[in-house]
């Protein structure tokens, strides 16, 4: 390789790892003496101090004012588990795909997927299997819904980096559309635009605040029923949806965009908790604070 050359790959290293350090540093930060990156708005002060939160990163990210409220370890790049089925069903939407379609579980779909409702050998439409893959996080019913794109493995999963830079999350890369690998990974901060972006499309919103769904397989009377991962749809909370997740490199997971009475929205995420319930006790925590510290901005308490 000439002089010209090599001085022209370190350049462009240089410019990628610069971008790839901006993406996960929050705005007003210093990276260099003399240098800082874009300026942030201008932040809420709220009246009482954050409550901690025992998890590995979290984050509280008002969605009328476009501002975090709390920030833990948010900018962290962590596996996040099934949280990954979000970036995957936003990413089979994209296609024309025909929700009758019935699709065939192979050994390719059912190899090292822990629990499932579904069964190999079985055939189920695509509409069935997208509420599967949402509700009950099931990585059968990820894996079967690449085959509704029309697109080999591979395929699918760099369509599904390439929607996730296209929506500005610089941190949020995958390898397959399960979350059961640990080099899925995010920030706190891009899992809460990630859950926000999802919310935004009718249908998945529909299906991540339906509380049970019940289906058949292809040529079969058997019924499934199974309820949803999300714990806190049969809260107190008025909730537009959220996704779990859990895998040991990733810790117990859970996103989730929450409203008040008062017209207060926002979301949370909850990264590597040390239980299956605190993962959800987290998120109550950090919900009731900010709806509490939010009205108190506003005078309403």
């Amino acid at each position: 390789m000439s002089k010209v050359a090599r001085r022209f790959m370190l350049f462009l290293m240089v410019i990628i790892m610069t971008v790839s350090y901006f993406s996960v540093v929050p705005a007003n930060v210093s990276l260099s003496p003399g240098f800082v990156g874009p300026p942030a708005p201008e932040q809420i002060v709220l009246p009482d101090q954050a409550p901690r939160i025992y998890a590995e990163a979290a984050y509280c990210y008002d969605n009328t004012l476009h501002q975090p409220l709390l920030e833990r370890n948010a900018y962290e790049v962590r596996p996040i588990a099934s949280i990954t089925k979000l970036l995957t069903t936003l990413t089979l939407l994209d296609f024309d795909i025909d929700w009758e379609q019935p699709i065939k579980l192979t050994s390719d779909e059912c190899r090292n997927s822990s629990r499932s409702v579904l069964r190999c050998g079985y055939t189920y439409k695509l509409r069935d299997l997208f509420h599967v893959a949402l509700m009950a996080s099931d990585n059968r019913a990820a894996r079967a819904l690449v085959k509704g794109s029309g697109l080999e493995m591979d395929q699918f999963v760099e369509a599904m980096n390439a929607k996730a830079r296209s929506l500005g999350l610089l941190t949020l890369s995958v390898e397959e559309p399960t979350g059961l690998s640990e080099f899925n990974v995010a920030s706190a901060a891009d899992c809460a635009q990630l859950l926000n972006h999802a919310l935004d499309n009718e249908t998945i919103s529909k299906v991540l605040q339906t509380r049970s769904y019940s289906f058949r397989s292809v040529k079969r009377k058997r019924a499934y029923t199974f309820g949803n991962t999300n714990r806190l749809l049969t809260g107190r909370y008025d909730l537009d949806g959220g996704k779990t997740g859990y895998i040991f490199e990733a810790g117990w997971c859970f996103v989730t965009r929450a409203n008040d009475s008062e017209g207060h929205s926002v979301t949370t995420v909850v990264l590597g908790a040390r239980s299956k319930y605190q993962r959800f006790r987290q998120t109550t925590r950090m919900l009731d604070w900010a709806f509490k510290e939010l009205r108190k901005i506003d005078g309403s308490v």
